[in-house]
């Protein structure tokens, strides 16, 4: 089996491919850089592409189109990688959580056609990961973000730089699995975040 790999973290990307080189696959590419695998996946003759990236990084590259399968590493909170998985941007999906024994397990059985969703946690689990995940600077970030503050605004509330307000909104951002500010209070209530939910109907700041 012919393998591309691609991971935020090029650490992470070289352990996934000396652990599928160690199993007698090809790995033909392992790169921490998503722009790459697109020419490459069909110049190489890649079978599956494992991704450790954002699942726009999916549909941008490879879109519905001809093109290898595809199996997404998702954290168990990411509900965005998920969702992908639900809507057909993915074959597989396998949690992080899960040992490189399963996640070869997961690769192989798409090389052969199965859609594979392995280690998925209950919604509810889901929502606990994504609260419990965020600090408690992250929480008052959130909190400025619903009520609607600017970045600027939120730096003079909490005495902190712009770039500091970004970084934590980013980090905000990533650990509810959604992308733009726009969908961040929807999630916020979702993962059970009380008093965020209270913002939105109405409660108290």
């Amino acid at each position: 089996m012919r393998v591309a790999i691609c991971a935020e973290q090029w650490l992470f990307a070289s352990v996934l491919a000396a652990a599928f080189d160690g199993q007698g696959h090809e790995v033909v590419i392992a790169t921490d850089d998503p722009r790459q695998l697109p020419g490459m996946a069909g110049r190489l003759d890649v079978d599956v592409c494992v991704l450790d990236a954002p699942p726009a990084a999916v549909e941008s590259l490879f879109g519905r189109g001809s093109r290898p399968f595809v199996v997404l590493l998702a954290d168990a909170h990411d509900e965005a990688a998920w969702d992908a998985y639900d809507r057909g941007l993915a074959d597989g999906i396998v949690s992080k959580a899960c040992d490189l024994r399963t996640v070869s397990w997961v690769v192989q059985s798409v090389a052969h056609g199965n859609r594979i969703a392995e280690g998925r946690p209950t919604q509810d689990r889901r929502r606990t990961q994504a609260a419990d995940l965020l600090t408690t600077r992250e929480l008052e970030v959130l909190r400025l973000v619903v009520r609607g503050l600017s970045t600027e605004e939120m730096a003079n509330e909490l005495g902190v730089s712009r770039h500091t307000v970004r970084t934590h909104v980013q980090q905000v951002l990533r650990k509810l699995g959604v992308h733009g500010r726009g969908k961040i209070a929807g999630a916020a209530a979702a993962a059970g975040l009380g008093e965020v939910r209270d913002l939105l109907t109405g409660g108290h700041p």
